[in-house]
């Protein structure tokens, strides 16, 4: 700071007797003071970047003062104005209406995906064909369960499924009406298969004669039984014999969705499934137990866990309000300064943003998902954020000037800081939309838009709330019942009138950690921590992994938690189910290019790593057996005949026939069939619980059948279960390119609001580091990335910002040392972060007692975004800049 003058007056607003309100004359290293009572300002050395960024301040800080005057010069027509326009918008939910999409595949996979097309191929010819149930057996000893008395017990339940009904519209809609068909029969599968009758299993040594079989057959259709699927557990004793911890019954339903408000609805099978619920939950015989799910059971316990949270979220918001009023009030002007009024119309701005962007969201054609249940908890952070500091920096300036004035001047300081933070969330979110997520995609759609309107109505209508409560006071009228008048002796101690001094939070902010933080050892001490600190947080961000498990959504009390239990505990070989699809394009009546393909297509995948082959059941492969058994090798194949032939045989019931594979070979026609339009061959996965080998399998096995000779993309694998395999696969490049490119916007438009170089550099760096270290320590938490984590990292983001950047720009228009910047800084704008933080902070502690796996995420990745935040806002950033000493903004004060 080389020939700069050493000693310059700094200003101090005069009071209304004529003293500087107790302020003195400061040492500061820069230029000239000059007074008045609107502002002080200050001529000091600069450069082109010192131009810019007071004249950037400058043009703002006007526009600002004159919305400031209009807003409280005339407040009810502001009011009426902003009003009419959140009716408007918001027109919208009402017509043309919010588009419900709950369905996973629309929301969870990008629309590019190959498996978003093949499911579209798939539903198109084959349907969303069944609903599952399942009961698992096992010994309350753990014990070996494969005896007759596991075998009655089994029995018992397949009994009990196999005679319910349900009076459907009317009419009995019973098993065999509604269970799905594997051929004539229906689909149930067990270890009870392997025997005719009850007879087979009365005794051991029955039991031990039929299942040494190998491979282990159905008498009845004579069709291979899977031992590892129907029996869990599986070890041998010295004799050979099978034992099993676990026995399974399997069923499969019909499947009657029908679309309505954006997710598939069965009603019936729901309804169906609730009987057969009542069999798996009567009490097993004793020394045995039953875990269970069905098709409804998912549902059913999610919205459970939901709907127990309600009463949580509704306590949240009561603090966010309790705390708010009480940190806005005035209570040393008495109960005239009460402020829960204010509160409300902060509150109330907060809900007409939220009303406006669900509107024009609607009109824009956007769709709701039960994602957007997450967007008030974001505007409530922003939007509480952005009262205090309006409402603190009202606070500011001198009470006797008039409120019209007071209120000009509280724009021009408090305009641009939410100015900063909101548009650089808003830009931050609208680039985050260009995900391929659908679901995120919206969300960052409806979160701009949310936060522009949380921002338009604060420092409108809200502003003019708080004009209309300073005539209030005026008038000493009671506060929200302002039709009452407050006395003009307080009612109790607490509330009596007094001198106006710093808050107990001011002190402790500025002249306590403030004054600390200028020392030099403390400087180091914190810049050496926070480095720490985010090495740490480096690591954990490196070895986070990208996982999703259905069973983090269920309530640890869940039925549904002791089936998947004893499912990962006993049933280990067979994972999710994919299938070999072929196209109308592949000629399967031309035994060379057609059907000779198929069957090198079906060894292909027996043979991949991530398919257990003996789950694999080809229709190509056992008709190409039946032909030779038949004699029907040598005789010239045609389209008529191949087709003739193969429908004659799908059609026959006995042991030599392909009934059980009639459901997958599609002819053109049901009645006279002449072409095959496509086919399916069925196979298992390996069971495996990572999100990653779940990709490989997907990958690999894509590879793979594309290669086969003369496919040329006429047979394609696809699973259902893929569908979250291309989420897996692409949500944490998803994740890296889109919160890379967002962090790049918001230093962006950091600089383009703040200019200031220094400073920009130093928000920047709090708000990576902020960033990165709520992703490290998410790790060391037991977080993974998944599609709820992406989108909190998303909404934290958008906190951090308000963290660093009020602070930031805070120091800018604080004149002095650096380090009485500090403690000027922290007494101002560091009590509105603090406030704002800490109501957020107090709703989130209630959340983190949720059974709900989306709010514990949510509580824990909050708590490290407030946690993180405050502390690189409140301790690194301002350490950081009293380091850098960038030059105050030319109306500094």
């Amino acid at each position: 700071m080389d020939n700069v003058p050493p000693k310059v007056i700094v200003a101090a607003r005069p009071s209304a007797s004529g003293n500087r309100d107790g302020e003195t004359l400061e040492d500061v290293a820069f230029g000239k003071v000059q007074l008045n009572e609107k502002t002080t300002s200050v001529e000091l050395p600069s450069t082109c970047g010192d131009k810019l960024a007071n004249g950037v301040n400058g043009f703002f800080g006007k526009k600002f003062y004159a919305l400031g005057r209009a807003s409280a010069s005339r407040p009810w027509t502001m009011i009426a104005c902003t009003v009419v326009l959140c009716v408007i918008f918001s027109g919208g939910v009402g017509y043309p209406g919010l588009k419900n999409e709950n369905r996973g595949d629309r929301l969870w996979v990008p629309t590019d995906t190959p498996a978003q097309d093949d499911k579209t191929f798939v539903d198109t010819y084959y349907g969303a064909e069944t609903r599952f149930a399942q009961a698992i057996l096992t010994k309350t000893d753990g014990s070996n369960v494969l005896t007759p008395e596991g075998l009655t017990a089994l029995r018992t339940v397949a009994t009990g499924v196999s005679a319910v009904s349900i009076t459907w519209e009317g009419a009995t809609y019973g098993y065999n009406d509604h269970c799905y068909r594997f051929g004539a029969s229906c689909y149930a599968k067990s270890a009870l298969d392997a025997f005719s009758n009850a007879a087979g299993y009365a005794n051991q040594t029955a039991i031990d004669t039929v299942m040494k079989a190998d491979p282990l057959m159905n008498p009845t259709d004579n069709s291979k039984i899977l031992l590892s699927s129907v029996a869990g557990g599986v070890t041998y004793d010295s004799s050979g014999n099978v034992r099993a911890n676990a026995l399974s019954l399997t069923y499969l339903f019909k499947n009657n969705d029908v679309l309505k408000k954006g997710d598939y609805v069965d009603e019936k099978g729901d309804a169906f499934d609730s009987k057969v619920l009542e069999i798996f939950e009567a009490s097993p015989p004793a020394g045995f137990k039953v875990s269970y799910v069905t098709a409804r059971s998912f549902g059913d316990e999610f919205g459970s866990t939901i709907n127990r949270d309600l009463t949580k979220l509704q306590i949240a918001l009561f603090l966010i309000l309790a705390y708010a009023a009480l940190t806005l009030s005035k209570w040393d002007q008495g109960c005239v300064g009460s402020r829960v009024g204010v509160t409300l119309a902060g509150i109330i701005s907060i809900g007409m943003a939220l009303a406006s962007a669900y509107g024009l969201g609607s009109y824009f054609g956007l769709f709701f998902s039960p994602l957007m249940n997450v967007l008030p908890f974001l505007l409530l952070g922003v939007g509480v954020d952005d009262m205090f500091v309006i409402v603190n920096a009202y606070d500011n300036v001198e009470a006797r000037v008039d409120p019209v004035e007071r209120m000009g001047r509280t724009l021009r300081y408090a305009g641009m800081s939410v100015t900063v933070t909101s548009i650089t969330d808003v830009i931050a979110f609208l680039i985050g939309s260009s995900t391929s997520l659908p679901a995120l995609k919206n969300f960052c759609y409806y979160a701009a838009l949310g936060i522009f309107f949380d921002y338009f109505y604060q420092v409108t209508f809200f502003t003019a709330c708080v004009a209309l409560d300073e005539r209030r006071k005026a008038k000493r009228q009671g506060d929200v019942f302002c039709c009452l008048s407050c006395p003009a002796e307080a009612c109790c101690t607490c509330c009596q009138p007094h001198k106006t001094q710093k808050s107990m939070l001011q002190r402790l902010l500025g002249q306590t950690i403030g004054t600390r933080l200028g020392n030099l050892k403390v400087k180091i001490f914190v810049v050496t921590f926070f480095s720490a600190m985010t090495i740490g947080g480096i690591i954990g961000a490196t070895k986070i992994k990208v996982d999703a498990d259905v069973n983090n959504f269920i309530p640890d009390d869940s039925y549904l938690k002791l089936w998947f239990a004893d499912r990962d505990a006993y049933f280990t070989v067979y994972g999710d189910d994919v299938e070999l699809y072929t196209k109308s394009s592949l000629d399967l009546t031309d035994l060379t290019a057609g059907d000779a393909v198929l069957r090198n297509a079906v060894t292909t995948f027996k043979a991949n790593q991530y398919v257990v082959t003996d789950s694999v059941r080809s229709w190509v492969d056992e008709f190409y057996t039946y032909r030779n058994s038949s004699g029907l090798t040598s005789q010239s194949w045609s389209d008529s005949n191949y087709v003739t032939a193969l429908n004659s045989w799908l059609a026959d019931t006995t042991s030599s026939g392909g009934s059980k594979y009639k459901n997958d070979v599609v002819f053109d026609s049901t009645s006279s069939p002449t072409k095959i339009i496509t086919s399916r061959v069925h196979g298992k996965h390996i069971k495996t619980d990572e999100s990653n080998i779940n990709v490989k399998a997907m990958d690999t096995l894509r590879e793979q059948i594309a290669s086969v000779s003369g496919n040329n993309d006429k047979i394609f694998p696809f699973g259902r279960e893929w569908l979250n395999y291309e989420q897996y696969k692409s949500i944490t490049g998803e994740a890296i390119q889109n919160l890379s490119i967002t962090i790049v916007a918001c230093f962006g438009i950091i600089a383009l609001l703040v200019v200031e170089f220094k400073t920009v550099i130093s928000v920047s760096l709090a708000l990576v580091m902020i960033f990165v270290n709520i992703v490290g320590y998410m790790h060391f938490w037991g977080l993974t990335i998944d599609s709820v984590t992406v989108i909190m990292l998303v909404i934290a983001l958008g906190l951090s910002v308000d963290y660093s950047a009020h602070i930031g720009r805070a120091y800018l228009e604080k004149l002095g040392t650096p380090n009485e910047r500090i403690v000027r800084t922290l007494e101002d704008m560091g009590v509105a972060v603090w406030n704002g933080a800490m109501s957020t902070f107090m709703a989130v502690l209630i959340l983190g007692s949720s059974d709900s796996y989306v709010f514990q995420t949510f509580f824990k990745q909050l708590f490290l975004c407030i946690t993180l935040g405050l502390a690189h806002g409140l301790l690194f950033l301002p350490v950081l800049l009293s380091l850098l000493e960038p030059r105050p903004y030319a109306e500094a004060h």
